[in-house]
């Protein structure tokens, strides 16, 4: 099953399968979620790492990432959405958790769903389905609806599952701030005190709220989001060490290769070269 909206005055598209699509993933422009709502584990590679899914487990990707999955997977649901349907940024103050849901420094976040969680988003889903088949003016926005709500009960999950605690919303406003600025300024932003003077408040109070929520430091949420980045020009395009560390931010090529010798244990070349078997999809 494979039910598709677009609107091409807007160039906005979301849609909902029940079979995997790798075109929708290649061309790079899509929020996803991906639901193992079978009876098997599903293995998922995501920028060349394989994350396995146990049945009643979601992930979720961003435009960012560079997905795999090999041949038809039975029982995975999928949801596709670009940032003209539904911009999670400008929903920020509503889904409160976009930072660690679609934008986290780390790696995309496993989710695991109850039983009770499972029906309710199995309902939501059939839903969805449904109303991709009502042709009126209300359809676009109903759509959308039933999307943010679809992102709301698993923000909610991130909330409980990701973070040490869900005691003090501002607190958790603070860590999913610092990720989403994090994820816009990485390149050009590396200390804690530059995104700090950004917040309005001082280092030292970031430190201690992701000493009590985050199991990382803010520090290394930048440096993560960095290697991330690097792994994956590294492994999906042509640019050299030196051309990624400038782009990256690094003018001094001794600095980023330490870097991320340190993070991973290799250097670039030994990265590169021990990933080259990774299909490029």
């Amino acid at each position: 099953m494979i039910k598709e909206f677009t609107n091409p005055d807007i160039d906005a598209r979301f849609a909902i399968s029940t079979r995997y699509r790798q075109e929708w993933v290649k061309n790079g422009s899509y929020l996803m979620f991906f639901w193992n709502d079978g009876e098997h584990e599903i293995t998922v590679s995501i920028d060349g790492q394989k994350i396995v899914l146990n049945p009643n487990h979601i992930t979720c990707t961003t435009y960012l990432h560079k997905v795999q999955i090999d041949n038809q997977q039975e029982g995975l649901k999928t949801l596709f959405f670009n940032r003209e349907f539904y911009c999670v940024h400008t929903y920020d103050s509503e889904v409160s958790c976009n930072g660690l849901l679609f934008f986290g420094s780390n790696t995309s976040p496993v989710l695991e769903l109850g039983r009770d969680e499972s029906e309710r988003l199995r309902t939501l889903f059939e839903v969805l389905a449904e109303e991709f088949d009502i042709a009126d003016a209300n359809r676009e926005e109903m759509l959308r609806i039933l999307l943010k709500r679809f992102i709301i009960r698993c923000t909610r999950l991130a909330k409980k599952q990701i973070l040490k605690s869900d005691e003090k919303q501002s607190d958790i406003d603070l860590v999913r701030t610092f990720n989403v600025l994090v994820e816009e300024h990485f390149k050009t932003k590396k200390s804690v005190g530059e995104y700090a003077e950004l917040m309005y408040k001082s280092p030292k109070t970031i430190t201690n709220v992701f000493g009590k929520y985050s199991e990382d430091t803010p520090l290394q949420i930048i440096h993560n989001r960095v290697i991330m980045e690097a792994k994956r020009m590294l492994l999906y395009t042509d640019k050299t060490a030196k051309e990624i560390g400038y782009e990256l931010g690094y003018s001094d090529p001794a600095q980023f290769s330490k870097l991320f010798k340190n993070h991973t244990g290799m250097t670039t070349t030994e990265f590169k070269n021990s990933k080259s078997e990774i299909p490029v999809g």
